[in-house]
């Protein structure tokens, strides 16, 4: 349990390291929105360490602070080039680096968008993750605003 969370953050640790990097790199090799999205969890700003990153439509954003928030974890496997999404030990998905090929508990399964892998971070999908993870997902487009709602276990 003990190494299990120490494991947790050392990662997280690592997934955020040159975070600003990774966005300027992210920037530089796609089409990206340029204005400012944030995301609220039950009513509070969700701080991410990176500024969110917008792709035809989609907001991508760090894995594992979502995923923490969320309750869940968020892993990336650099010999698969993959990413292991979970959440308590019922839910867990794997995506690859660049397909859309995934393993969702075990079984071959298909996911909307790549997770998006930059210098010091991976970038995911805000709404499909979130909703896999048991958010509620809505967008106030004029304030440009995921709203995300889920049940907090303390």
């Amino acid at each position: 349990m003990i190494q299990r969370k120490v494991s947790t953050m050392l990662l997280t640790a690592a997934l955020l390291t040159g975070s600003v990097a990774a966005t300027a790199a992210f920037a530089q090799s796609a089409p990206v929105q340029q204005q400012k999205i944030t995301v609220n969890l039950n009513g509070k700003e969700l701080p991410f360490p990176q500024d969110i990153v917008t792709e035809n439509g989609v907001a991508y954003v760090n894995a594992s602070t979502l995923a923490i928030a969320l309750g869940g974890s968020a892993a990336w496997d650099t010999m698969s080039e993959s990413l292991l999404v979970a959440k308590d030990s019922k839910y867990a998905l794997r995506m690859y680096q660049n397909s859309t090929f995934a393993y969702k508990n075990g079984k071959e399964a298909r996911v909307p968008y790549a997770p998006r892998v930059t210098t010091g971070a991976v970038l995911v999908p805000l709404v499909y993750i979130a909703q896999e993870l048991g958010a509620k997902v809505s967008y106030d487009a004029k304030k440009l605003t995921y709203n995300l709602t889920i049940e907090i276990k303390s």
